[in-house]
């Protein structure tokens, strides 16, 4: 018998999530270690002679999104990754960067439990925190990844969301996926980098969709205000009520115009099913197992959560021969909330586990 060699790709969620930062052009990388997080760290850590990267450990995750959002503010692509609890301590940032208009990506690795919950289980609890989180009212962007592919390319569009839109970028992933050991043929093809950079005279004018002109602070170009007050379009702080009205509704167009671009969540398996699930995250990875053993099944993803995108859940929800069931690793099926709140509709179907253990094939077969 004639020994057949082949090279394939093995690592794991968070490996992933390094090396597509790193194909994205980040520059610095600032954490507080936090499992199931710290992997990242620790990759991004370990090449940093071969990339470049500048890595700094802070003294706790408020540092660490602040050190990040400020080398963003001056053109510097940063990222920072934490679990929950590190992710409660950077909300206030997080909102910073909502009304400064400063671009800002946050990994978010959940892992099961309020507290400290189960620090060594994987979970998937943290959307609606992810969705929600940041007081008063601003844009965001959240993205879940499944597997190293999505991994590898999220990341990518992460960054370039952040820059062009001026926003926030949360993107999740989890315990199962961050540690979980993935082989691959080949990876996806690089993301073209956007910078969404443009000469102006305004650093906030009030554009049709809500982005405005952003230019790195240098010695070259016109100097502006940047800071957590309220303003008007030159940078300059002022609370009257108008202003307030007008920036506030600016800032807002911002998602009806991120909603536009974002695809729709992805069809899997038989397109004629009768039984359609939907989820996110690594539940796809399970899915995608059954509708190999089960040809009758469809499954629906979502990877760009939030802005929700809704047309093809919609369509299968016209439907009435559909039976669509949900499909999440938590308690109160969180993005059957979030389509809820969208849409008005909710799900009479769910599968729902949070005992910190991944779903598996075996709990999907026991729903028929």
């Amino acid at each position: 018998l004639k020994l057949i060699k082949t090279k394939k790709l093995l690592m794991t969620g968070n490996e992933a999530l390094a090396l597509g930062a790193i194909t994205a052009g980040v520059r610095a990388y600032f954490a507080y270690p936090m499992t199931p997080a710290t992997s990242i760290f620790k990759f991004i850590g370990e090449t940093s002679k071969e990339t470049g990267i500048l890595v700094k450990q802070a003294e706790n995750e408020i540092t660490a999104i602040q050190m990040s959002l400020g080398s963003m503010y001056m053109g510097t692509r940063a990222l920072t990754a934490t679990s929950g609890g590190g992710f409660d301590l950077m909300i206030e940032t997080i909102s910073c960067s909502g009304i400064s208009e400063t671009p800002l990506v946050v990994i978010l690795s959940q892992r099961a439990g309020a507290g400290t919950g189960l620090p060594t289980w994987s979970g998937a609890g943290d959307l609606t925190n992810a969705v929600k989180c940041g007081h008063g009212e601003f844009p965001k962007c959240v993205l879940a990844v499944s597997d190293i592919h999505s991994s590898y390319t999220l990341i990518q569009e992460a960054f370039n969301i952040a820059e062009r839109y001026q926003i926030p970028v949360i993107v999740l992933t989890e315990k199962q996926i961050s540690e979980s050991l993935y082989t691959s043929d080949n990876f996806p093809a690089p993301i073209h980098i956007e910078r969404g950079l443009s000469d102006g005279k305004l650093r906030y004018n009030n554009s049709d969709d809500g982005i405005s002109d952003r230019w790195i602070p240098s010695k070259n170009k016109k100097p502006y205000l940047s800071s957590s007050d309220e303003h008007r379009e030159d940078g300059s702080s002022c609370d009257e009520s108008n202003n307030a009205v007008t920036m506030l509704n600016k800032r807002m167009k911002k998602l009806r115009t991120l909603e536009k671009e974002l695809p729709e969540p992805k069809y899997y398996g038989n397109t004629k099913a009768k039984e359609i699930f939907v989820g996110w995250g690594s539940v796809k990875n399970t899915m995608l197992d059954l509708i190999q053993k089960n040809k009758e099944i469809g499954y629906l993803h979502y990877e760009y959560i939030f802005p929700l995108k809704t047309k093809t859940l919609e369509k299968l929800i016209e439907e009435n021969s559909k039976n669509l069931i949900l499909v999440e690793n938590n308690k109160n099926g969180q993005l059957g909330g979030l389509i809820k709140e969208e849409i008005g509709y909710e799900f009479k179907n769910k599968i729902l586990k949070y005992d910190g253990r991944a779903l598996t094939v075996e709990d999907i077969i026991e729903y028929f």
